[in-house]
């Protein structure tokens, strides 16, 4: 009943694939720099000799042609592909040259990255050749040592990424070498001076996630603090027991069309990315000139651990293809305004650091964060709305619907017989607790579905958690129903009336307590919090089948030492049956006590499921 949650929340966050995303017609232009295709998350073959580049000459002067032939000395067919040249030091993200003389005819397509006109080559269409075929025209001055980098795709899940030619020199090594602005490298460095968390709301923000966590402890956290003397920002992330780990930026709790930095560590490599969301799928990674400072490594333990500088005003020019339209627009994040900050995690496709989707649900900022200020943000899975359905239907299932049956099944003859307004005190508890579980119960259902904006949608692997969830809903309706319109106690149907009743109630808990644990089953639920949710609900039931072979067993020693008469059903005294004969035996009021403590329990522990993700 937790989730049938903001599945747009965390579909943009962060992906560097959707599930399922092919591309028959070629790369998007947002792919200049991964080069990698995204289908089905589906990793690239291992091998380096299947597809091999060849380029005549195998040197280049300022402004000459080459001619590029890519095929497979193994036989295999080329469906698709993606190719583009850059530096083998220094800048190599900038892409290099131009293209023309593209065959076989209609197979490819220019693309244009950066800004740059026709600078990458992909697919125009998924028809399978031999070989194909382009000119590659060097630029106007001698770049350096460059490389040709490419990606095959042989079939939808068999493709090969990270495949380079041999190094073309400058045919006149003599010749000056112009370079761009240089970029800041990564620096893997194993004494990275640790993360201060204690200057956390002094010194410096912060936002950590569990909510109960104060620094090293985390699953994953954020610092910040602005250098006024040179107008930029300093960030440090952390993160246990992944490969990657992302900061966004983003003007609502909705991601897409964000800014993105993120650091990741696979095997003996690290790296730091500059990206933004993609508004309908992906994130794409970007240039990271503005970048500085960049520290990250990963200890023994696996905790990621890196720093980066930024200018306090990025303005990131954009360009994708949607619908095969192309969009283009500038996006300005500046933190002098305030920004959701939202921390997402990962693994990384293999042997690559290209990120992969996030399968746990990224952490976000409740409010936005105002990064001159140095205060602690404890971040959050789930939105307030989403928090309020999962405590309202946690409180209602777990405490008062125990109450409601407690009351019923064990406690009749409770409270000495006393009665207010002529309706006997266990009845009353039983009404009140009962109206409560309705109540929270609706208002729970009520709450997502205008979070969801009434659509009830949901991606499959909440499909079971909502199902559960309206079953339960439809039978604490029937109950009311059944409790407003059932017969007096001397009418013949009032034994099936109970039955039923009984049947119902009892089923309604046992699905409830298995909504609420297909609710952590969740794909993106992340592992902490599934396990304290599991395991809650695993000891709550383990106590309350304790607690029901203590009310059963007390009545049954009670019935065998004690002359007890039958068990009463009424609950209004001024109609007494004439069935009944003496007054029954009291239940024990030490097993009431120990059963309203573990119902006070379970409604704190219920606040606890919620409050601490």
């Amino acid at each position: 009943m937790r989730l049938l949650y903001r599945t747009y929340y965390i579909l943009p966050f962060l992906m560097a694939v959707s599930m399922v995303t092919a591309y028959p017609i070629g790369a998007p232009s947002d792919g200049c720099l991964t080069m990698f295709p995204k289908h089905s998350s589906t990793d690239t073959q291992l091998e380096r000799d299947v597809y091999v580049i060849r380029t005549v000459p195998n040197t280049y002067r300022p402004g000459q042609e080459i001619k590029i032939t890519v095929n497979s000395p193994r036989g295999k067919l080329v469906k698709g592909i993606q190719i583009r040249a850059h530096r083998t030091e220094f800048n190599t993200e900038e892409v290099l040259g131009t293209y023309k003389n593209m065959l076989p005819e209609g197979k490819l397509r220019y693309i244009s990255c950066f800004g740059q006109p026709d600078n990458m080559v992909t697919h125009n269409t998924s028809e399978s050749v031999p070989e194909v075929e382009m000119t590659w025209i060097a630029p106007d001055v001698n770049v350096g040592p460059i490389i040709f980098e490419f990606t095959v795709v042989e079939s939808f899940f068999v493709f090969y990424h990270g495949l380079k030619s041999e190094i073309i020199n400058p045919a006149v090594p003599s010749q000056p070498i112009i370079y761009p602005a240089q970029i800041d490298a990564v620096v893997d460095n194993e004494n990275v001076a640790p993360i201060d968390w204690d200057a956390c709301g002094e010194t410096k923000g912060c936002l950590l996630y569990p909510r109960y966590c104060t620094g090293t402890n985390c699953k994953v956290a954020a610092s910040y603090v602005i250098n006024a003397t040179s107008d930029t920002a300093t960030f440090e992330l952390m993160v246990q027991g992944a490969e990657y780990v992302a900061l966004g930026f983003s003007e609502d709790m909705t991601m897409g069309a964000d800014q993105t930095i993120s650091c990741s560590s696979v095997y003996d490599r690290v790296n730091i990315q500059h990206g933004w969301n993609h508004p309908f799928k992906y994130n794409v990674q970007d240039l990271r000139a503005n970048l500085t400072e960049l520290e990250a490594t990963r200890n023994e333990d696996g905790v990621i651990y890196c720093r980066f500088t930024r200018p306090v005003r990025m303005d990131i020019p954009l360009s994708y293809d949607e619908f095969e339209i192309k969009t283009t627009l500038t996006l300005t994040f500046d933190l002098n305004n305030e920004y959701y900050l939202f921390l997402a995690w990962g693994s990384t496709y293999e042997t690559t650091d290209i990120l992969g989707y996030h399968y746990e649900m990224p952490v976000m900022s409740e409010t936005k964060v105002d990064f001159f200020d140095h205060s602690t943000y404890r971040g959050s899975v789930m939105s307030k709305l989403m928090r309020a359905h999962s405590t309202m239907m946690a409180v209602a299932w777990l405490g008062f619907a125990v109450l409601t049956i407690i009351m019923a099944r064990h406690y009749k003859d409770g409270f000495s017989d006393k009665k207010i307004c002529g309706i006997k005190i266990w009845f009353h508890i039983h009404r009140i607790a009962a109206i409560l579980t309705f109540v929270l119960t609706v208002a729970g259902i009520i709450v997502v579905l205008v979070k969801l904006e009434g659509k009830i949608t949901v991606k499959k692997s909440a499909h079971t958690h909502m199902c559960l969830g309206f079953t339960v809903v439809s039978l604490v309706c029937a109950q009311l129903l059944g409790g407003l319109i059932r017969p007096d106690p001397s009418k013949k149907f009032r034994p099936i009336f109970n039955f039923v009743h009984r049947l119902l109630g009892t089923a309604a808990l046992i699905i409830a307590a298995a909504t609420i644990i297909y609710a952590y089953k969740i794909a993106d639920f992340h592992y902490e919090a599934q396990q304290f949710g599991e395991r809650t609900v695993a000891v709550w039931a383990g106590i309350l089948v304790f607690l029901e072979i203590l009310h059963t067993g007390y009545k049954y020693f009670a019935t065998t030492m004690c002359v007890r008469t039958s068990h009463r059903d009424e609950y209004n005294l001024d109609k007494e049956s004439e069935t009944e004969a003496t007054k029954p035996g009291s239940p024990s009021y030490i097993i009431m006590a120990i059963s309203l403590l573990f119902i006070a329990c379970s409604i704190t522990a219920a606040f606890c499921m919620t409050l601490f993700f």
